[in-house]
């Protein structure tokens, strides 16, 4: 008689392809038989499922199941039904949290058990993976710089950290209990060797320490895991100048999907493969390879969204050598869908735009990118820049930059930004630091 609880067979499965038991292949095979089970199961326990899929042909053979016969769920579905989309009672949950309602009304994201066991699996792994390249140990002060009321972030590190014996602060910038400037002095006197926050404020914080005379690159801080926003490889490197640290992708998920893939000491984000069943939607002039992530959870949880359309754009390297030893796919994100701008007649990726200032320029700690139109109707772009970069040629740069995105560019070197791109990050969690006034 079997008699592992349904936590207990995911743990093991998880577990089985993270040391290498099961292939990546076997991994998906069993992915078609999760995904006749989440479909039940969603069926069955949400009403809006048990709705949605009611006059769906589903085949029961897992040879013939295809997800293309299933329709999409969208952000505006999730907000219309709210908590009808939901497979579990709130007495039945483990803990309740909430989009932040930047792009419309809240949605409910309440999480089951098995929600918080599955995904910090792939977590752990990967923290632990790192913190050991890194610092040789797990003992290293880390300074977990995200929300936790009604958030996830907050309590899936301090959880993760935990296990590990990863020491730990919480130091969420914009908390009353807090604020930015308590939390870089914590920095200092505790001697944070690791911080888990946003590229946002992974920058602020570097130019608040430039603006009292200290220099981030002498701190005690030595690997920053950054999440939340938009980060290039670009980005990722230009941190770890500024602050003389290794810098790696925390996750990258939201609230809606936990954590979909989780980063390693090379920079690339590895899928949690066994959780998730993830197609890339095409988009429409854009290059093949790139479209809008959907995912299907396979967790019999409190909220399994199926063939959910997240908004974000990104593509799936299917290759699995990354020199960290994951087996794992890597995704990788170029921002959201709806922040796809065209300047002069081309379509760019927001990740294609911050690649391209910051192949330009050094030390970069803030930029804004406005796009307006001159009198002539030709489009054009105001370029607002804080950086530690010296002796920088203003000319030059525009010069680069306005054959780049063929339209012109006006440079501006800033001591600081708007109030509005400055603590975006922290009132929001998401913002964009590309604007189109046209």
């Amino acid at each position: 008689m079997n008699t592992l609880s349904i936590n207990d067979k995911w743990s093991r499965r998880i577990n089985n392809f993270l040391d290498g038991t099961v292939t990546l292949d076997e991994v998906h095979t069993q992915n078609q038989n999760s995904l006749t089970h989440i479909l039940d199961y969603v069926s069955t326990k949400s009403p809006y499922y048990s709705s949605q899929l009611k006059n769906v042909q589903i085949s029961k053979s897992i040879e013939q199941l295809s997800l293309k016969s299933i329709p999409f769920t969208t952000k505006d579905e999730l907000r219309k039904v709210g908590m009808d989309i939901c497979s579990l009672g709130m007495n039945e949950i483990g803990t309740y949290y909430e989009t932040t309602g930047t792009t419309g009304i809240p949605t409910p994201c309440p999480r089951a058990p098995i929600d918080i066991s599955t995904s910090g699996l792939f977590v752990h792994k990967a923290m632990a993976g790192i913190y050991q390249e890194t610092f040789g140990t797990t003992q290293a002060l880390t300074a977990i710089m995200g929300p936790s009321e009604l958030y996830a972030f907050g309590d899936t590190y301090a959880e993760i950290c935990r296990d590990l014996g990863i020491p730990y602060v919480k130091l969420w910038p914009e908390s009353p209990r807090v604020g930015i400037e308590k939390a870089s002095e914590l920095i200092t006197n505790l001697k944070v060797k690791a911080l888990i926050c946003s590229p946002a404020i992974a920058l602020s914080l570097a130019r608040l320490y430039a603006g009292k005379g200290i220099d981030p690159r002498k701190s005690t801080v030595k690997q920053i895991f950054v999440l939340g926003e938009l980060c290039t490889p670009e980005m990722l490197r230009n941190i770890s100048e500024i602050w003389d640290a290794a810098c790696t992708h925390g996750l990258y998920g939201s609230q809606e999907i936990h954590a979909l893939a989780t980063g390693c000491i090379e920079g690339n984000l590895h899928i949690s493969e066994t959780n998730y069943i993830v197609e890339i939607v095409p988009i429409e002039d854009l290059q093949k390879d790139v479209g809008e992530l959907c995912i299907t959870m396979l967790v019999p949880g409190a909220k399994p969204l199926i063939r959910f359309r997240t908004g974000d754009l990104a593509s799936i390297n299917e290759a699995t050598s990354c020199k960290c030893g994951s087996c794992s796919r890597v995704l990788k994100i170029f921002g959201r869908v709806d922040d796809i701008v065209t300047i002069s007649g081309e379509k760019y990726l927001p990740a294609e735009i911050e690649s391209r200032i910051l192949n330009s320029l050094n030390k970069v700690e803030g930029y804004k990118f406005d796009i307006t139109k001159l009198d002539s109707g030709e489009d054009s772009v105001v370029l607002s820049v804080t950086t530690q970069q010296t002796n920088i040629d203003v000319s030059v740069i525009e010069k680069k930059l306005t054959e780049l995105f063929k339209a012109k560019v006006d440079l501006r070197i800033q001591d600081s930004l708007d109030a509005q791109t400055e603590t975006g990050a922290y009132v929001s969690w998401k913002f964009a630091r590309i604007r189109d006034w046209r």
